[in-house]
């Protein structure tokens, strides 16, 4: 049966309104779709409580728009040593986070800058850091600000500097020692001259003292910066160099950012034993580049990557400053890891997230030692600590828990800080920043 001018009419006119229905069905369910995609909020706040673990767990199955995730997963590369990968998902989305997102825009620029420091584009950092500061520092803490100045300037003295690279043989073994502050030394070959420096995954960049410079030959820059030292808080005066061969092994690192600084500020008060003066530490960037490092009596055995350990804890990175996750408690916590710290020590942070701890503790003055002095802060001396780094447990007797912030970033950011008394608990021990892991194997009796 045909269809006639009336019916044809309101045939047409249901089919509109049908036809319309459904595009707005479409689009309702769109829009739906999207608003259902609001994982990011959470994931913020496992940023901004620095938990990388249940970011990386969480980042897998997160309901996010595209932008958002390039967003996420540049921050976890970041942060697990994969600069390059950081680096363009970052640049990706910078541009509309700075027009929708302050916050985030803030972090990813944080990020970005030194994922430009590993790629050994220092003009790139210190221009990435002062856009951080002009546009978003109402996103940073007072602290925060100050450390980024001093970074931006210290970038700044590296332009023209060439990227850090390595050559030679990657596997071999070295003998180490202990020196009189209980860090372990390493022997370092820089223009045909040997010295020892210490070992110290703590240290943001490689240092040198200033009569080694000269020792050595190196070219410092002819302007200054400032670092601040993470235990003191002081604000310490440095030059830069460029060390051209570092010597370490049957390998050898090039074009080596090293801050050099006066050596008073190396200087370590030894008491009755007098003065024991540092000549050189070995910093995370030259270490990063050697990849692993296995620890055994007085031997160490360097290689590009160990072997996968299930067991290991895991490592992270934040700027320059790597960081060890333990559990206590049942509870995921980041610690500044740093070979050249002597005894475990933690922050406000600790005694805050556990106050049952410290309720019957009663606080202290500490003299807390680094370079440019020592600083008398407010802290507890907690007579257990016990925590647990993959499938190892580690036992502090006597630690120091600082009660009050100490104004320094990102060490206020953190759970405390631990190395040699962790590392000393272990007759055997892995540091891998290739594959980020540290693997604590036999306990030492």
């Amino acid at each position: 049966m045909g269809i006639n001018g009336h019916n044809r009419q309101h045939w047409l006119a249901l089919f509109l309104i049908t036809a319309a229905t459904i595009v707005s069905i479409t689009l309702g369910s769109n829009a739906r779709d999207e608003a259902a995609k609001d994982d990011g909020p959470v994931l913020d706040g496992f940023i901004k409580e620095r938990n990388y673990s249940e970011l990386a767990r969480q980042l897998l199955s997160a309901k996010l728009v595209p932008s958002e995730r390039d967003y996420f997963q540049g921050i976890l590369d970041g942060r697990t040593n994969h600069p390059e990968h950081s680096a363009a998902e970052l640049e990706k989305i910078l541009p509309k986070l700075k027009k929708t997102n302050a916050h985030r825009a803030a972090v990813a620029l944080e990020t970005l800058a030194y994922d430009y420091f590993d790629l050994g584009r220092y003009p790139d950092a210190s221009d990435t850091l002062s856009v951080l500061l002009k546009d978003f520092a109402v996103e940073l803490s007072s602290a925060a600000k100050q450390n980024i100045t001093n970074d931006r300037n210290t970038f700044d003295l590296l332009r023209g500097a060439p990227p850090q690279s390595i050559s030679g043989a990657r596997n071999f073994k070295v003998a180490v020692q202990r020196d009189p502050i209980n860090d372990i030394d390493v022997p370092i070959g820089v223009g045909g001259k040997t010295q020892w420096w210490i070992f110290d995954t703590g240290a943001n960049l490689t240092t040198i003292s200033r009569s080694s410079a000269k020792q050595l030959g190196l070219t410092l820059s002819k302007g200054h910066a400032s670092t601040q030292s993470g235990a003191t808080g002081n604000q310490v005066s440095l030059s830069t160099t460029v060390v051209p061969q570092l010597h370490f092994g049957s390998a050898v690192v090039h074009n080596v950012v090293s801050l050099v600084i006066d050596d008073k500020a190396l200087d370590v008060d030894l008491g009755k034993n007098g003065h024991y003066r540092i000549q050189g530490i070995l910093g995370y960037p030259a270490l990063a580049a050697l990849g692993s490092f296995t620890m055994s009596g007085n031997e160490m055995t360097v290689s590009p990557e160990a072997q996968p350990s299930t067991g290991s804890a895991k490592l992270y990175i934040e700027g320059l400053t790597p960081l060890v996750e333990a559990t206590v408690e049942g509870k995921e916590l980041l610690f500044q890891f740093d070979t050249g710290q002597s005894a475990a020590e933690l922050s406000v942070k600790y005694v805050r997230a556990f106050p049952q701890q410290f309720a019957s503790l009663k606080a202290v003055n500490a003299g807390i030692g680094g370079a440019g002095g020592v600083r008398s802060l407010t802290a507890y001396p907690l007579p257990k600590l016990i925590l647990h780094l993959g499938t190892a447990a580690a036992i502090f007797s006597n630690v120091t828990a600082v009660s009050q912030d100490r104004g320094v970033y990102p060490q206020d950011e953190f759970f405390g800080n631990i190395g040699q008394g962790l590392l000393q608990q272990f007759r055997t021990y892995t540091i891998d920043f290739s594959r980020m892991q540290l693997a604590l194997r036999e306990h030492a009796q």
